[in-house]
């Protein structure tokens, strides 16, 4: 859920906050506008001047305005919710270079990623190698275009890597504890 604030300015002039939010949250319109009354474009009904009641409730559309003032409008900026998507990537080979694999999808760049482990295990189910990353010779990729987060690099151990890692996004959503894996022969 996002509060949309529509405020004036000492000018006088009024501001119509912009928010980003994903596909799956309600917007609600918060008047704090002292002056005048404002009525969404998007909204089930008209917020009189401040204290207006907390809110107009609505689902997300990518610009609104006010009934009242056309020339007075913002931004709703919309994204997929964040969320894993490859976990089984491809099966790799040890020394060649695996093709890129998105393992996260939605949610708003910049994306930050912490908490990265990693093990990997023989046939046989025993610990080869663990430790803090997704893995020898592979790395997150996180893009900058609201992408989500790939997979690239060079497996060098054989056997199957399991990793998880956590990932916050520019809207402050977070995925964790994700169990990713690969099979490197």
């Amino acid at each position: 859920m996002k509060r949309i604030r529509i405020t004036r300015e000492t000018a006088g002039n009024v501001s119509f906050e912009t928010v980003s939010v994903d596909t799956t949250e309600t917007v609600f319109f918060i008047n704090l506008d002292p002056d005048e009354a404002h009525f969404p474009t998007i909204a089930a009904n008209q917020l009189g001047p401040a204290p207006s009641p907390p809110s107009s409730q609505c689902h997300p559309t990518a610009t609104y305005g006010c009934h009242f003032h056309p020339n007075e409008q913002g931004i709703i900026n919309i994204f997929r919710p964040l969320a894993e998507d490859v976990i089984d990537l491809n099966q790799a080979t040890s020394g060649q270079p695996i093709a890129q694999q998105r393992v996260v999808k939605g949610g708003k760049s910049p994306y930050q990623i912490s908490n990265e482990v990693f093990e990997i295990v023989d046939g046989a189910g025993n610990v080869i190698q663990n430790g803090p990353g997704i893995g020898p010779g592979l790395q997150l990729v996180p893009t900058a275009n609201n992408n989500g987060i790939f997979v690239q690099g060079t497996p060098t151990v054989s056997g199957t890597y399991q990793f998880t890692f956590e990932v916050n996004d520019g809207m402050d959503k977070n995925l964790q504890q994700v169990p990713y894996s690969m099979i490197v022969t």
